[in-house]
């Protein structure tokens, strides 16, 4: 990350609304900004002039010594990595330099090691802030060491004035020689507590060490006993993170005050009880042993301090602002600390639905496979699950509503984990997009953990509803078991990944698991992927086109364009072979758009050839065809290019894909229908909700899927299906086709149900455009 891109952020950053008034321009501190790039110098000047300090600024080490030689700065803002003299080399002239060496250096810098601080902090800087920094930090920071500076040089100027009446007025001297050495200590002890926030130590034990610290004050005079709590805001509680024995005399004394009396005994108190009671540490802090020192955090209360004196002398104001600044240190340290606990779970943890993310996984995975090594008979399995075209969803109801799909779908695997019997449970995982990842890590055998994914996708079948709209949602899932010889954690998420991919090919809302000839099937899959790239480049894609015939007088009624592919090595590809690898990565798109104009072009020269009764043309839209937003205008463009009647052009859509994004799919066939295109539902009955949801869209025709067809024969409800088929479809004014019609028995049995349309082998397979002209289909129209 560049320093000015840090800086840049830390601009936008909103600042503590805690922060003291403006100081007056006359007594405004006058800060030295040293960095080498000067977008970060002017972001600093910005930010300092705001809160009206006076700002000073350097571009080198060098620059940096010479004016503050000359213009004394109260405090300097020190980059670390310049050219030619780094900060930490123009710190060490500046201590060296008796008119300099009192000026307070802070250190900013993108360098986060603890080393790094250290080096820093002993070369003579009093702070060190990480890039991009907090800008709320940054001016309590800065008041911090200018208050500690203003009183360095108020003590020294007392210290002078002491001297020179020393024989008149010991007992004052004295005084301000123990004031001094107290100041010099107050001093200390607040660097040392930050030193101590620089280990990598946890929150808890760095405050332990504080505490410690805090107690060695001599002159505090304090029991070796205290405490620090920890506010617990979502639960109004306060938990005890370091502490020194407490005695059975501070529960006595403390009994009648509820409040104060829960935070000192047990692990717990109520933050509200201590709120309410207004006067009452003020009362503690003047006329008992105990103090309390509250730690505050942009009005929250974030700790609170408990130290107890050695007798019941009242403190002085001095002691109350060295107590003060001591919490006000240890809210630095507890604020730092947080910051970067909050950072790990970020890195960690997907930001839309609070799951473990894939980094996590990867390092869980590790662990799991070291366990699994360690005992032979252990087993895990990870079980990825993808929702199917998510990416619709996304494009027709926008980003939104794709997010509260996820958000939606973590929930019901969260909430399907709860119900899992037998002793089996898993972890939700949320990889990023639309997948997901299950880590079962109790196993009894595989196929419970089949049995636990299956009723996972049953319950992501479920239609739900986001935002007024029912969606009907499936999902596809691939599973891999740990008992295959990994020598990386990451090849069983290789292997998951792979057998979902396999299980999309497939044609999604399924599950797969794993064996080794998958990765054979994904490198095949991979070598089609590319030879089909090169086909489209090399014109090897070519058009077959299946008549549609009408019964009885058996005329053709029009054409279903088909995709084939005429490789060079192993001669003609089916599509169903390189079908579903075009819609998986996204080809089908730029493939479908070549279909379209193709297809247009021929039928529009065939039909100029045969211009008394033109036929018309079917192309097939996929899933990913139908959800791109460009697919109104690319129609409309190649209907104007090509010259093709759009009341010719039949679109031959799914009514899975219908069904899928039901109100968004209105739209469009509304669109389309604007132009005179004609829709048709492809494969009917095969869907969902069909029935109750046809009269919905402005479709055409139907064309009954062949697995109907085929079943006919058996009679019973196979017929029945058919024959209200084609019932609804004549209620609806729609065109009624019947697809794979392959023998004359199943001919005769549609004719029978008065289908007016067939399509199938038993009229004729598909073929090339030049062999349909000289087909005996056209040889009425040409005799005409």
């Amino acid at each position: 990350m560049m320093k000015s891109d840090a800086l840049r952020r830390q601009s936008m950053r909103p600042e503590n609304t805690m922060e003291k008034p403006d100081m007056d321009e006359a007594l405004a501190p006058k800060i030295l900004i040293v960095d080498d790039e000067e977008v970060n110098r002017v972001i600093l000047e910005i930010l300092l002039s705001k809160k009206n300090f006076i700002t000073l600024s350097a571009a080198s080490g060098e620059e940096c010594i010479q004016k503050a030689e000359r213009e004394a700065p109260d405090l300097i803002l020190l980059d670390i990595m310049m050219p030619f003299m780094d900060g930490f080399k123009t710190c060490e002239k500046l201590k060296a330099n008796p008119s300099t060496r009192d000026i307070p250096v802070i250190f900013l810098s993108t360098l986060t090691d603890s080393k790094n601080k250290a080096m820093g902090i002993e070369i003579g800087g009093v702070d060190y802030l990480n890039k991009p920094f907090d800008g709320a930090e940054l001016m309590a920071r800065l008041r911090l060491h200018l208050t500690l500076r203003s009183q360095k040089k108020q003590l020294r100027r007392h210290a002078e004035i002491l001297e020179e009446t020393v024989t008149k007025r010991t007992l004052e001297l004295s005084r301000a020689e123990r004031a001094l050495h107290h100041s010099y200590e107050q001093q200390n002890i607040l660097n040392h507590l930050l030193q101590l926030s620089l280990k990598e130590q946890s929150l808890e034990e760095i405050l332990q060490q504080c505490l410690e610290s805090i107690l060695k004050i001599s002159w505090l005079r304090l029991q070796q006993r205290g405490c620090i709590f920890m506010s617990d805001l979502k639960n109004g509680t306060l938990q005890r993170v370091a502490h020194n024995p407490c005695s059975d005399a501070i529960r006595a004394t403390f009994s009648e005050k509820r409040g104060v009396g829960i935070s000192l005994c047990p692990q717990k108190a109520c933050i509200a009880d201590i709120h309410t009671a207004n006067p009452f540490p003020q009362n503690l802090m003047q006329h008992s042993m105990h103090i309390f020192a509250p730690i505050w955090s942009r009005s929250q209360p974030l700790a609170l301090l408990c130290l107890h004196l050695e007798n019941s002398e009242p403190l002085s104001k001095n002691k109350k602002i060295f107590l003060a600044s001591i919490a006000s240190t240890l809210m630095q340290i507890i604020l730092h600390r947080q910051a970067e606990q909050q950072a790990r779970h970020n890195l960690m943890h997907d930001p839309l639905t609070g799951l473990p993310n894939r980094t996590f996984l990867i390092q869980r995975l590790k662990t799991e496979s070291l366990a699994a090594k360690d005992t032979p008979d252990s087993c895990f399995a990870l079980a990825l699950l993808s929702l199917d075209h998510f990416r619709n969803f996304n494009e027709s109801f926008g980003f939104g509503l794709g997010d509260s799909l996820i958000h939606a779908t973590a929930e019901r695997l969260l909430e399907e984990k709860g119900t899992e019997e037998n002793g089996l449970g898993y972890e939700v995982w949320h990889l990023g997009a639309d997948t997901f990842a299950l880590l079962f890590t109790r196993l009894k055998n595989r196929e419970s953990v089949i049995r636990s994914t299956e009723k996972i996708l049953d319950r992501i079948r479920q239609p739900v509803s986001i935002k007024g709209h029912l969606l009907h949602v499936t999902a596809s899932a691939g599973i891999a078991f740990s008992d295959f010889s990994y020598k990386k954690s990451s090849e069983i998420l290789r292997d998951a990944d792979t057998a979902i991919h396999q299980a999309r090919i497939l044609g999604r809302d399924r599950l797969l698991v794993f064996t080794p000839k998958m990765h054979e099937k994904a490198r095949g899959a991979m070598e089609t992927l590319m030879d089909l790239r090169q086909a489209m480049e090399k014109d090897e894609l070519i058009l077959f086109y299946q008549p549609i015939i009408q019964i009885p007088d058996e005329k053709i009624t029009g054409v279903e364009a088909l995709i084939r592919w005429k490789h060079p090595h192993r001669g003609m590809v089916s599509p169903a072979e390189f079908i579903p690898i075009a819609e998986e990565t996204g080809l089908i798109l730029s493939m479908g758009k070549w279909i379209l104009k193709k297809a247009c072009t021929d039928i529009k020269a065939l039909n100029d050839l045969h211009p008394k009764k033109p036929i018309t043309l079917s192309v097939n839209l996929s899933s990913k065809e139908f959800a791109n937003t460009e697919l109104f205008e690319q129609i409309r463009q190649t209907l104007a290019e090509t010259g093709f009647q759009p009341e010719l052009l039949k679109l031959e859509i799914t009514e899975s894909v219908v069904m899928g994004n039901a109100e968004a799919a209105v739209i469009t066939l509304n669109k389309l229908k604007e132009i005179k295109v004609r829709i048709s539902i492809d494969d009917f009955g095969t869907g969902y909700s069909s029935l109750s949801y046809l009269h919905r869209f402005p479709a055409d025709s139907l064309k009954i899927d062949r697995s109907f067809i085929r079943r006919m024969h058996l009679g019973g409800e196979n017929l029945e299906i058919v024959r209200t088929i084609v019932t609804l479809g004549k209620a609806l004014k729609m065109e009624i086709t019947a697809e794979g019609v392959e023998t004359a028995e199943e001919l005769a049995m549609v004719q029978e149900l008065d289908c007016p349309c067939v399509q199938g082998y038993y009229f004729a397979r598909p073929m090339p455009l030049k062999e349909l002209n000289t087909s005996h289909f056209f040889h009425p129209l040409i005799s005409g």
